[in-house]
């Protein structure tokens, strides 16, 4: 998710609606802006050198394999595979935030490939190649990740599988781990995931920097307005996107990071993600790293971190 995309657009929405035509009409402008998938725009630029590289790496593919399967709800589904050691058996699924591709995972990525892992890198639903009309903000994605689980452990029964998302990827992984997960899956990390897209939300409505004058609506009545389209549009409930909820049912050991400037999901969900997780967890604040950019803010530390609380599923990594 980007901050000035997303802050932007529900001011559009709300400046627009009483031209045009009332509630239906905001809710439809809130729900093709905020839920419809958009192409991440070519110019912006990578918030450090280390993920600007990771992207190129990405983009490069050498050696990379495509995969695909069939979501439950019949879209087909697309990732970028990077085979990992003749005799490895690990393998990080890397997961994508919003309005991107598998592209962006590619510092985290890289840095799996260089252990000698096996890297499954999906497009989420509704982006880069995968089908998809919407944005289920973790939902639907977490019977997504349960899907591509399986096709892992298809293909390599004796697989151990970390799942790793930043942004709306780790929503996603942390709804997954509120699920049935296959035994195969031996831990996550959730970088910078929101508490629940309800929460989220009502923090980008309240902090709108170009609130237009006399806007009659606050956070809560605008979420609603947002939450009976996507009801009506998408069928299913915004407010069940909440890995909050998710992480007190999860039994899959869980590493939290968050970038300390993050000013777009705010730092302070990090601390209530980890105070409801009732699996085995640590965590790590990410000094200087604003949102999304952890990984980059200092390596030594966010790799040195991954490793101590990985080490006891994935000895010696």
């Amino acid at each position: 998710m980007k901050k000035k995309t997303t802050v932007g657009l529900l001011g559009l929405a709300a400046a627009g609606a009483g031209a045009a035509g009332g509630l239906t009409a905001l809710g439809n402008y809130l729900y093709n802006r905020c839920m419809i998938p958009l192409v991440r725009d070519p110019e912006e630029a990578e918030a450090n050198p280390v993920q600007a590289e990771g992207r190129a790496w990405a983009r490069r593919a050498e050696g990379f394999r495509e995969a695909t399967i069939q979501a439950l709800d019949g879209l087909i589904l697309w990732a970028a595979v990077v085979p990992g050691g003749e005799d490895c058996h690990r393998w990080a699924l890397c997961v994508h935030g919003y309005h991107d591709t598998y592209e962006s995972m590619g510092a985290i990525a890289k840095h799996y490939s260089g252990l000698g892992w096996h890297v499954l890198m999906p497009d989420q639903r509704g982006h880069g190649k995968s089908e998809g009309g919407y944005v289920g903000w973790g939902y639907d994605e977490r019977l997504d990740l349960l899907g591509w689980c399986n096709y892992i452990i298809r293909r390599d029964p004796k697989a151990e599988i970390l799942l790793h998302g930043v942004s709306m990827g780790a929503a996603s992984v942390l709804m997954a781990t509120g699920g049935a997960l296959p035994r195969q899956v031996k831990a996550a990390v959730s970088d910078c995931s929101y508490t629940s897209i309800e929460a989220e939300m009502r923090y980008l409505i309240a902090h709108w920097e170009d609130r237009p004058a006399g806007l009659p609506w606050m956070a809560g009545p605008l979420f609603s307005i947002l939450r009976r389209t996507a009801l009506r549009r998408a069928r299913f409930d915004l407010r069940e996107a909440a890995p909050i909820q998710a992480v007190a049912r999860s039994k899959t050991p869980t590493l939290f990071i968050h970038g300390v400037e993050d000013d777009f999901v705010p730092a302070a969900m990090m601390g209530k993600l980890y105070q409801a997780a009732k699996c085995p967890k640590s965590f790590l604040w990410m000094p200087g790293a604003g949102h999304a950019a952890s990984v980059g803010a200092d390596q030594g530390l966010y790799w040195k971190a991954a490793a101590t609380f990985l080490q006891d599923y994935f000895p010696e990594i």
